[in-house]
């Protein structure tokens, strides 16, 4: 069985995970897409762009982040499955042994609750604190550059005697392992996981460079592979960025904007569809079939706080 649009247009997608919850899941997110598809390597999608072997109803699955379930959760998933995958990286926070700055904000809200943040983030920001109330908390700390995200993160926790203690994500002696699995080729995710588009040019170049150069130096092959950090084109990366990727070799970039690849479409902004990891047959199935649309069904209150944020106050950024 196909996809139910592949008579009619180019179906080709790449699926993103981040968290596993659980080995169940994960197989049954995969049974449900291969009903529909057949799983590709990233070789295919390479080849796809820059060879001219075109295919249609491939999906490529990737990772974000490193988060140690990709090897507790999924891994021996994908190995009973024989299903290749793409696992993107950040070997700044990976070789630091400190968790990503998005992982402690979620230690923070359990502990001190979105309004502290917020405040927090208007202090930041220097707007008062009635200009952001009607902000989510993911939405204020994607205004902000990483160092003072980071920054705000620590004086928090700080204050309110919280310890960052739960370590996330797999060490880089286990992602230069992983390397050699033949169904697990590692892929740059930026060296901190700032918000690309926030930063001045030199940081901006510091992050995809350093990413690159430094799995090159691990892994000891070259690395064509990147994934934006958050990934909204327009709002996380644009121009500037891909140009840096092409200035290092990157060869395909991957965004969180959602929707299906074929041949017009620009190697260094694929469209990626995601699972958040609790729904069922019937929502996964759904939300293949919805994969055209979906940007519009869901994400939208993210975009709009973060677009409307962009028009009122903006990250002090020197581009």
């Amino acid at each position: 069985m196909k996809h139910p649009f592949s008579r009619f247009t180019s179906t080709n997608l790449v699926m993103t995970f981040h968290s596993v919850p659980s080995d169940a899941f994960f197989r049954r997110a995969l049974e449900t897409i291969g009903r529909w598809y057949r799983f590709v390597e990233a070789g295919e999608v390479r080849e796809f762009f820059h060879g001219g072997r075109r295919f249609n109803n491939g999906c490529l699955v990737t990772f974000d982040d490193g988060e140690r379930s990709f090897a507790d959760q999924a891994l021996p998933v994908l190995e009973a499955m024989d299903v290749p995958a793409v696992l993107f990286v950040s070997p700044g926070v990976l070789g630091s042994g400190r968790n990503y700055w998005f992982q402690d904000l979620r230690t923070l809200r359990a502990e001190v609750g979105d309004d502290v943040i917020r405040q927090a983030a208007a202090v930041q920001l220097g707007v008062p604190a009635e200009k952001v109330a009607g902000y989510g908390v993911p939405a204020l700390m994607k205004s902000l550059q990483l160092e003072e995200i980071r920054h705000l993160l620590d004086d928090l926790a700080a204050q309110h005697g919280i310890r960052f203690n739960k370590r996330w994500n797999l060490t880089l002696d286990e992602i230069a392992a992983l390397d050699h699995h033949s169904l697990v080729t590692i892929g740059a995710h930026s060296m901190h996981h700032p918000i690309l588009a926030n930063e001045t040019d030199g940081v901006a170049e510091q992050e995809i460079a350093g990413s690159v150069a430094a799995l090159h130096a691990l892994l000891g092959r070259s690395v064509d592979l990147f994934a934006y950090p958050n990934g909204a084109r327009g709002l996380d990366f644009g121009v500037r960025e891909q140009q840096m990727l092409r200035e290092w070799g990157v060869r395909l970039a991957f965004a969180t904007d959602t929707g299906f690849f074929d041949g017009n479409t620009d190697p260094l902004a694929i469209p990626r569809a995601a699972l958040s990891g609790d729904e069922s047959v019937r929502e996964i199935q759904a939300r293949l079939a919805a994969v055209p649309v979906w940007d519009r069904l869901r994400t939208g209150r993210e975009r709009k706080e973060r677009e409307a944020r962009s028009s009122t106050f903006s990250a002090k950024s020197n581009h």
